[in-house]
């Protein structure tokens, strides 16, 4: 049995010796078989259509966030398609901002960062609407996702959104100051 696959450039040659040394150890055939099939579909998916070649490069799109919800969650869907539960996370980031060892309370600088979540995944966008509340401390792990829209006044905006792919919550209610 030969392969032929238009993105493998193999000569003539070598798959003619390939055969011929495949048919006399049929375990090897087997294996190499199995290991070809294998780098084919792996290759196969990464395959451009465009003639450039094979891009085997991977990438990584992860993002983890600790934080405390800003605002209740929002259930939205356009045209009954696609329904997402939105909802805002603050995330702090605190420095020292004097050269001393001991830090006095007035020493510390802090940072909000404000992140807009959407949660798409059926089974967690229902929990993230039903149990997800102001105040309350989660952890979101996901991906960023750079969009735009045009808004009421038709100007070009662009957003950037966490895309969440597993909520843990830490806390059920916001401790009460004293």
């Amino acid at each position: 049995m030969v392969f032929s696959f238009p993105f493998l450039k193999f000569s003539k040659m070598s798959a003619f010796i390939s055969c011929v040394f495949l048919s006399f150890r049929p375990q090897l055939c087997i294996s190499f078989k199995v290991v070809l099939i294998q780098v084919v579909r792996q290759f196969g998916r990464h395959f451009s259509e465009g003639g450039t070649g094979l891009v085997l490069e991977r990438s990584l799109n992860h993002v983890q966030l600790l934080g405390r919800v800003g605002q209740d969650p929002v259930l939205r869907q356009s045209d009954g398609k696609n329904p997402v539960t939105i909802f805002s996370l603050a995330t702090n980031e605190m420095w020292r901002s004097g050269e001393s060892e001991t830090s006095q309370p007035s020493d510390v600088s802090q940072r909000t960062t404000w992140h807009r979540i959407s949660v798409f995944r059926p089974g967690l966008r229902d929990l993230a609407y039903q149990y997800v509340k102001k105040g309350a401390r989660i952890f979101v792990e996901g991906k960023i996702d750079y969009g735009e829209y045009t808004d009421k006044n038709n100007v070009r905006r662009q957003a950037t959104t966490i895309i969440a792919e597993n909520i843990i919550f830490l806390s059920d209610v916001v401790k009460e100051k004293e």
